[in-house]
């Protein structure tokens, strides 16, 4: 019994420090003010161009298709820890339709929409 008593307090003594460190990691850049500067296809030729953003777990990688002078699809090459499919969708068709990067953000996710905006931005500015 003794044994068990002093398991558990061991356990008890770390889940605080556990809970800590994925507070902190999961805190970590939500203050990230991702500079955008409205980035669109016209000056391109066509082609397929890659751009990536790097911001610790909004590191995300994509690929722009663009078509005489229209971006014509954006493609996810590499992504951020905790995407959703319906996330990325909705920037991906934002994106497409203004035609540019200077567009609305997802509501309760601005830091990660900025991120996959930035990357874009990167991919038409070669």
């Amino acid at each position: 019994m003794k044994k068990f008593l002093k398991g558990f307090a061991v356990l008890i003594g770390i889940l605080p420090i556990v809970a800590a460190g994925f507070f902190i990691y999961a805190a970590r850049g939500l203050d990230r003010d991702i500079p955008l500067e409205g980035g669109s296809a016209a000056e391109l030729e066509d082609g397929r161009y890659q751009g990536e953003y790097e911001g610790g777990r909004w590191s995300n990688k994509v690929e722009v298709v663009v078509e005489n002078g229209e971006i014509t699809d954006i493609i996810i090459i590499e992504d951020m820890l905790f995407r959703t499919a319906a996330f990325s969708q909705e920037i991906i068709e934002n994106v497409l339709e203004n035609q540019q990067t200077d567009t609305d953000v997802v509501t309760g996710s601005t830091v990660t929409s900025r991120a996959y905006l930035k990357a874009i931005e990167n991919a038409l500015d070669p």
